[in-house]
């Protein structure tokens, strides 16, 4: 798979390279120098095509054949409304490490969700912690800019805006979320920085949010 991936690389190095050199129009001495046009880097010598058998795994979303995990959510809340709650309290306090302490876990990212995602099927030559450092960063900032943001006002958790959740072999996505409050001066808001919640066994964790 890296062998394949090397050669696809180096293909189109050289196919840059030489289009380069043509549109450089470089001297060569009067000598009339022919240059081939590649139109695909599978048919430089060398080529391997690459070997995905899960690639219809993108177009349903989803790794068919990934195991069944035993392992439940630590923490989180009881309902998608709890979690809406927790949420609400934490920004009265200006809490972040209690709005982090809702979000999953770098061990559940890998042990559960991570392997029924497309992305983490080897062909991809991904790896749970290159899409972790990304996700942990997101998970982050937005609990910052959250509480920077939202911190220090009491919030009435109303409701959860959703479009209906994506279910997987081990867990439950909610996506396109809105979480609507009432502030202390009786205005409503609609929140769009939670983007997706993790749901498993009953249990609720923020997975995603705007950074």
């Amino acid at each position: 798979m890296r062998r394949a991936r090397s050669t696809a690389v180096l293909a189109v190095t050289m196919a840059a390279a030489l289009a380069g050199f043509r549109a450089s129009g470089a001297d060569t001495g009067g000598v009339s120098t022919v240059i081939h046009h590649v139109s695909s880097v599978s048919r430089l010598p060398g080529y391997a095509p690459l070997v995905d058998p899960e690639s219809t795994s993108v177009v349903i979303g989803r790794r068919l054949n990934a195991p069944v995990v035993d392992r439940p959510f630590h923490g989180g809340a009881r309902s998608l409304d709890d979690l809406g709650r927790a949420i609400c309290r934490a920004l009265h306090h200006g809490d972040r490490d209690s709005l982090l302490a809702l979000c999953i876990t770098d061990d559940e990212f890998r042990d559960i969700l991570w392997r029924e995602f497309p992305q983490s099927r080897p062909a991809t030559g991904l790896q749970w912690d290159d899409a972790w450092k990304i996700l942990y960063a997101r998970l982050h900032a937005g609990c910052s800019h959250a509480r920077r943001d939202l911190g220090g006002h009491y919030y009435e958790f109303l409701r959860f805006d959703e479009s209906p959740p994506t279910r997987y072999k081990n867990f439950a996505l909610h996506q396109h979320l809105v979480l609507v409050v009432k502030d202390d001066q009786g205005r409503v808001q609609q929140w769009t920085w939670l983007r997706a919640v993790a749901e498993r066994k009953g249990r609720f964790k923020i997975y995603s949010t705007e950074d």
